[in-house]
């Protein structure tokens, strides 16, 4: 069982998985439908979603799973995530930015899963979702609250996705608050494609949109 240190509210005691996990895996029950977790159906993927919250072993399953994507992030869900999340999640590392899965785990768990949900329904975004959990007494980051939505079946974009007010087009967004990040993930190596997934605006439109102002980023530059 998962323990919580007094002091920073970290798990500090992670459960020690069977030599073969999988045994675990709440997927293989009879009461689970296994074309859930490769179906494009949304009430299908929901079911898969909440398999996944169950089970005991998320965290060895979304290790496995990323360990064999090896750059094509294979099709349907596997550890908790669509294969999207994964691609967003690479990038997250790309940048640095590693999630504690010991504390995602926890804030999918009865005692935190709601909390998490009326978070995820009143802020704007992963900032402010990680500042409610801050002042709750929970040690944790964005990515760590973003793997633990996508978990239990929420959205979780980079952009912000409460804008009260915010008439600009999502280009215009796009521009004036993620741009340095965008052209830094593109001088790594980043597809389009996989900065769109980053960001949660994935789908031809937001390929388009981070396309066009990395692009006009650039022109910029060299005329300059």
């Amino acid at each position: 069982m998962t323990v919580l240190n007094a002091s920073t509210r970290r798990p500090t005691t992670p459960a020690v998985p069977p030599l073969d996990w999988k045994v675990q895996a709440r997927c293989r029950r009879p009461d689970v439908d296994a074309e859930d977790f490769f179906t494009t159906s949304k009430i299908g993927q929901e079911r898969a979603h909440a398999a996944c919250v169950q089970c005991p072993v998320i965290t060895e399953c979304l290790q496995s799973t990323r360990a064999v994507d090896e750059g094509t992030y294979r099709w349907g869900i596997g550890g908790g995530l669509d294969a999207l999340q994964r691609r967003a999640l690479e990038l997250e590392e790309l940048l640095g930015n590693r999630p504690n899965l010991e504390m995602a785990r926890v804030l999918i768990s009865p005692r935190w899963l709601y909390r998490l949900q009326r978070l995820r329904a009143t802020c704007g975004s992963l900032d402010g979702m990680v500042r409610g959990l801050r002042r709750d007494g929970l040690l944790v980051d964005e990515v760590t609250v973003r793997v633990a939505v996508w978990w239990y079946g929420g959205d979780a974009p980079r952009i912000a996705w409460r804008t009260p007010g915010d008439n600009r087009s999502l280009r215009a967004r796009l521009a004036g608050e993620h741009l340095d990040v965008a052209t830094e993930l593109r001088s790594l190596g980043a597809r389009y494609a996989d900065i769109a997934a980053y960001l949660g605006i994935s789908g031809e439109m937001g390929k388009r949109a981070v396309t066009e102002i990395v692009r006009a980023n650039a022109r910029a530059e060299e005329a300059s």
